[in-house]
């Protein structure tokens, strides 16, 4: 059971990622224990931890704000990304998969061959693939047997979100940047990184990794910087 502390954090995270906690908004201790009806020991330790995951920024004497997300700063996170989910997968490759996670990167891929498989491409299997890619990398991160890859991961995974609200996954602009055919590359992605972890090619499943990174980072980016043109087209008229 989450204790009071955990819940706050869970609480307030989420508003950030929201937006209801805006960039720059100053978070106060005794509005927030008011808001959320706790003591203000959990709120300053929810604070701390927060700050700590990069979400807040601690200004002396003055208190927690929300740190502000650039463009810029979505993308470096990508290519921290990149760097460290091609060292998850070297490591993988170079210590050889267990049996276990073997039969779990195959029952993975053929999740994705069966979600493939439909004609369509609506909210069902946009949802199946969501559950699926994200189960695909948090058993890489376990393959990895690195216990500072994952908090360092999770901290990164939540910038783009904070940047822009339709960054979100299940967000209808997402979705319009991340086609069918986008998620099939990525599953063929999937399907090489993993022949390469097996065969214990250290060297190319990083490289697989790390370009497969690359070019969702580069599908962001023009997703991101059309609508922006779009936007101001319609400023002009």
């Amino acid at each position: 059971m989450a204790t009071v502390t955990e819940e706050v954090i869970a609480a307030i995270r989420e508003r950030i990622l929201d937006g209801e906690f805006a960039p720059g908004a100053h978070l106060h201790e005794a509005a927030l224990a008011a808001k959320f009806g706790v003591s203000r020991t959990p709120i300053r330790d929810a604070l701390r931890i927060l700050g700590n995951e990069d979400l807040l920024i601690y200004h002396p004497n003055r208190g927690y704000f929300v740190r502000a997300v650039e463009l810029s700063d979505v993308l470096d996170s990508y290519d921290v990304r990149g760097a460290l989910e091609g060292l998850a997968c070297r490591t993988a490759a170079e210590n050889g998969l267990s049996d276990a996670h073997v039969e779990g990167f195959k029952g993975l891929l053929a999740r994705g061959d069966e979600i493939f498989l439909s004609p369509t491409w609506g909210a069902t299997e946009q949802a199946a693939w969501r559950e699926l890619n994200s189960e695909f990398h948090l058993l890489l991160l376990e393959a990895a047997h690195n216990r500072h890859l994952g908090p360092i991961m999770r901290q990164i995974r939540f910038f783009p979100r904070i940047f822009d609200s339709r960054l979100e996954p299940t967000s209808d602009f997402f979705q319009e940047v991340h086609t069918r055919n986008q998620r099939l590359r990525s599953h063929h992605d999937h399907i090489h990184i993993v022949d390469a972890m097996i065969r214990r090619e250290g060297a190319r499943a990083e490289a697989l990794m790390r370009e497969h990174v690359y070019a969702n980072r580069e599908l962001l980016r023009q997703g991101i910087e059309a609508a922006e043109r779009e936007g101001e087209d319609r400023q002009a008229k």
